[in-house]
Formats: structure tokens, sequence, C-alpha cells
């Protein structure tokens, strides 16, 4: 077993334990803490953050993590990346298998560089500013159990508001909260459905704990013009997603999706995505989930 595959499996054990632990103190935590607990951690600073493998990807218009191996082909990485940054908008754990060209941009230039902890294909065009290094600035393993607990909490936070569905449109009505909880099934996030919102406030957090279906899978591809202007404040919670397609849609808000291989994937997502791996053609824009103060 390879030193790599030591360190995952270590990790996983960690976090089942601390799962367990969470789940036999979760009675004694006060609501309002763990409400009030909406961090992403260091994977808000990436708009793509993911623990395994990543191919396919054409654009990615804030930084990329990648907790295992990266195949690219002509892929820009970084348009969006905020000024005055001082990191890499690159991060790499495993290898570099494919990146036929591209560029990696920082601040509107291209001049800024990504990392990588593995081997680098011969291949790989020498313009592309890649050093390797002997450690990950990012703990994956780490970030995988804080994640995987912090979407467990989302999932049994009591729902403050309620799921009506006439016709096509999909209905969120909240307690005009500060933060509101809803509960969706996955069939209420169709490609054939449109999102409405009542009595929830221009400033809310909204935290959409979507279950998946039988087969642990998401199509998520629901209309989300109601989410305008709101996407920084708006988190889909795949507590129990293992597939998730996107299908010619445009995502307003992040996905918060720890177990989810996310396949198949079109359109756009005007936000930041947590997952497992990921082998789609989809853009991923720049639109970062906003810390709860």
């Amino acid at each position: 077993m390879t030193t790599q595959a030591n360190k995952w499996q270590a990790g996983i054990k960690k976090a089942q334990g601390v799962l367990l632990m969470c789940a036999m103190l979760g009675g004694m935590l006060p609501a309002l803490a763990q409400a009030q607990q909406i961090d992403l951690g260091v994977a808000a600073q990436y708009s793509g953050f993911f623990f395994g493998n990543v191919s396919k990807l054409p654009d990615v218009e804030g930084r990329l993590a990648v907790g295992g191996d990266l195949s690219l082909g002509g892929a820009s990485i970084g348009g969006r990346v905020p000024a005055g940054s001082t990191q890499p908008s690159l991060v790499v754990a495993g290898n570099i298998k494919a990146f036929s060209g591209g560029s990696i941009w920082s601040n509107g230039q291209t001049n800024s560089w990504g990392v990588y902890q593995g081997d680098k294909a011969a291949a790989v065009p020498s313009y592309l500013d890649l050093r390797n290094v002997v450690a990950s600035p990012v703990d994956f393993a780490a970030e995988r159990i804080n994640l995987s607990i912090l979407s467990q909490q989302l999932r049994d936070m009591p729902a403050t508001g309620k799921v009506t569905q006439l016709y096509a449109e999909v209905t969120l009505t909240g307690g005009n909260r500060d933060v509101e909880y809803f509960n969706l099934t996955a069939a209420q996030v169709a490609n054939t459905l449109n999102f409405a919102l009542k009595n929830v406030k221009a400033s809310a957090y909204i935290i959409l704990n979507v279950a998946a279906d039988t087969q642990r899978k998401v199509k998520l591809g629901i209309s989300m013009n109601a989410f305008e202007g709101r996407g920084k404040r708006v988190l889909f919670n795949l507590h129990d997603t293992d597939v998730l397609n996107m299908s010619n849609v445009r995502v307003v808000g992040s996905v918060l999706a720890p177990d989810a291989c996310v396949k198949d994937s079109s359109g756009h997502l005007e936000g930041s995505i947590i997952a497992a791996s990921w082998e789609s053609g989809m853009e991923i824009g720049y639109g970062p989930f906003e810390a709860m103060p």
C-alpha cells in the first residue's frame, strides 16, 4: 500500500471516529451554536476543492485544490482570484498527469503558479509555472473530516421553512430568519423545475439540505433565478450523495458534497464546490460562500 493510500485510510478511520463522537454529543449542543458554525474553513479559499482526482475541467475562475491526481486539457485556472493574492492558484497533492495548455491566472494576469506533491507528466508545457513541493499546503484528510462533520451537522438542523411544489415551481417559504434551513428531496431539484422564494430575507443565509435518491444520486438541474444576487449565502448540502450530475444548468450558490463524485455535468456553477472527485466539462465560476459572522 502506498504512503498516499495509507494517509487516506488513516484519515477515513479518524473521520468515522470523529463523526461517531459528534453524533453522541449532538443532542448536548445548542442548536443556535451549531447554526453559527457555517464556515467552510480552508476550502473557502478555493472555487473547486476536491479530495480525489480531477479531470476534464475546462475553467475554474477561482483557486483549485486537488487531493488526488490532475488531468486537464487547455484549462484556465484562477482568472478571478482577488488582487493582492500571494498564494498559488493551483494545489495538487497527487500527480499532474496531463495539463496540455491554458493558463494559471492571478489578479487578471497570467502570472500565478501551481504546486504539486507527486510527479508531473513530461508533456506538460514548460510555460506553466508548476512547482514541486515536499508537502502539500493543504491537509486534505483533515479538511475531509471537518467538512464531513459540518455536512452532517447542517443535515440535522431543524427546518425553519417549508417546501411546497405546484407543477414546475418549488417554493421555499421561510420564517423571515437570518438563517433559513430547507429539506428537499432529489426529485425537487430536477431540471424541469424552478425555485421560488417566499418570506425569505434578502440578507438571509439559505441552507438547502438535499437528500439523494435510493441510488444515492442527485441530478441538480432546477432553475435558480430566484437566487440571483444571493449566491454567496446559498449552500446546497448534499449530505448523502455519492454521484452528482449537473446537466446544462446555472448553479447559483455553493455545493457541499463531501462524498460525491461529480460526473457528466455541464453549464456553469457560480459559487464554490466541495466534493470527492470531479470528471466533468462544467465551468466553475467565482462566488465564494460567505462565512457566517
